[in-house]
């Protein structure tokens, strides 16, 4: 068993640095007389935006611990570990089935305990924590909102055409603003076609940057700054900030740019038939292994259907298609959670349940000791009757009757989850999955599906639904005739 240390840090410049996390940390170990036998360093990772899994240190120190290869664990702050209340109660969970000795190396940190108290402890502390993290984005938030009102940068890349002074100060610079000026008018006077290939003209052109792209020719056009405005969030919404300084071309110049741009685009648009449809990236052509895409057909009518580009003499009609697939995974998860509702309950509630068993034991060890301390004091009590005895006599005495409250109160507490499984078991199998999903909206029918399936191919007529298994973690492959 190793003793090890964690340690986290939001950014690289951040105040409690890697660095100064090891240094306390080593002060402490060393005062032991021990030695870390392995570091976790997640650097410029933040536990806001994070899952545990996505930091490679924090889940490498999980592992280990599940596979018993941690008893020590030292770390600064419980912050350090994670920033919201799922995950802390979580780490916590897993901490105190292993029994791990925890060191906080942060001298004003509470000690953690493994006890219902002590579970209701962390609860706080990690709603705290939370509530901290987001005091914390939403003060940057707002710091970035006053300094943009002021003219000034306040992160990310400076836009083309500009420069930015020691004092975070705006300014234009002359030979990039001179550029962008040149692609307005470009633009405007363009005799292109299309985007494309106005864009193709731009990069036969010297005066302009050859890495330029389509979509970074796209996005320098429809800046807001190049007409002075410059955009940001506040409170959700966006609200736009007018500096005249940032301003190269006039608002008639930009609107007329925008205007030409959008027509350009939409004529490029106007010559593919290709729409977006349902299972887009989900069907496959199963001669060719490519992916199916949808088409809109219009002559007397108009008909939409998902072909291949390969072999397009395959069409399938949207609405029989999608109805099919609907249903075949109103199946699916009916009989998954059929056949793992026993499972899924007790990943759900099997903490809970565990809980109020352990408690129960803990409550009848608990009564037994306070009982035999209660005789032994009432028996010294009466030959020395003192204040003091009296009181703790009292004390006991209220202790087992609190115990024994809680011997009446946990059986109702498993009883109520117990009659809650039968309750909801009876329920999904009275539920008609399929009329359900079927009754949906277009883009609820494409929200479960995209959550349910993960990939779809047609060899005509046969039909491959593979669908993300929830439970066993792997796809399962259903086959379905199709005409």
């Amino acid at each position: 068993m190793r003793t090890v240390l964690y340690a986290r840090s939001s950014i690289k410049t951040q105040e409690h640095s890697i660095d100064m996390q090891k240094a306390l940390a080593l002060e402490k170990v060393k005062a032991e007389g021990l030695l870390f036998d392995d570091l976790y360093l997640d650097e410029a990772v933040s536990a806001r935006k994070t899952e545990i899994h996505e930091r490679p240190e924090l889940s490498r120190l999980v592992h280990d611990i599940e596979n018993d290869l941690v008893s020590t664990l030292y770390v600064y702050k419980r912050d350090r570990l994670a920033r919201n209340v799922v995950q802390s109660m979580e780490l916590f969970e897993l901490l105190r089935s292993k029994q791990i000795k925890v060191v906080f190396t942060a001298d004003n940190e509470i000690p953690i305990q493994y006890s219902p108290a002590g579970e209701f402890f962390e609860l706080i502390i990690a709603g705290f924590n939370q509530r901290e993290a987001n005091q914390i984005v939403q003060r940057i938030k707002e710091t970035k909102y006053t300094m943009t009102k002021q003219g000034k940068h306040a992160q990310g890349r400076v836009a083309y055409g500009y420069v930015v002074d020691k004092d975070k100060n705006y300014d234009q610079h002359p030979d990039q603003a001179k550029t962008i000026y040149k692609l307005y008018d470009a633009i405007i006077e363009t005799k292109c076609n299309t985007f494309s290939d106005f864009v193709r003209d731009i990069q036969q052109h010297d005066c302009f940057p050859a890495k330029w792209d389509y979509n970074r020719i796209q996005s320098l056009i429809g800046n807001t700054i190049y007409k002075g405005i410059r955009k940001i969030e506040e409170f959700g919404e966006y609200v736009e900030i007018e500096n005249e300084r940032l301003r190269i071309v006039d608002e008639l110049t930009w609107s007329k740019a925008q205007e030409r741009m959008n027509n350009l685009i939409q004529t490029r648009s106007r010559k593919t038939s290709r729409i977006p449809m349902t299972l887009d990236d989900l069907l496959f052509c199963g001669k060719c292994n490519k992916a199916m895409f949808g088409k809109e057909k219009t002559d007397v009518s108009t008909r939409k259907y998902y072909t291949c580009k390969k072999h397009n003499y395959i069409r399938l009609a949207p609405d029989l298609l999608e109805e099919m697939i609907l249903e075949e995974c109103a199946k699916f998860i009916t009989e998954q959670f059929q056949t793992y509702f026993p499972e899924l309950y007790q990943l759900t509630h099997g903490n809970l349940i565990q809980f109020y068993k352990d408690s129960i034991a803990e409550s009848q060890e608990a009564i037994q000791l306070y009982k035999q301390k209660l005789y032994e004091d009432t028996a010294l009590w009466l030959q020395s009757p003192t204040p003091d005895l009296q009181d703790k006599l009292f004390y006991l005495h209220n202790c087992i009757r609190r115990e024994e409250e809680m011997q009446h109160y946990y059986p109702l507490e498993l009883d109520q989850l117990q009659k809650q499984f039968h309750l909801i078991n009876e329920l999904q199998q009275s539920v008609d999955l399929i009329t359900e999903v079927l009754s949906y909206k277009d883009s609820e029918r494409e929200e479960f599906i995209r959550d349910i399936v993960y990939r779809i191919e047609i060899d005509t007529p046969s039909l491959y639904i593979q669908f993300r298994d929830p439970f066993k973690g792997k796809a399962v492959i259903v086959h379905v005739g199709v005409s």
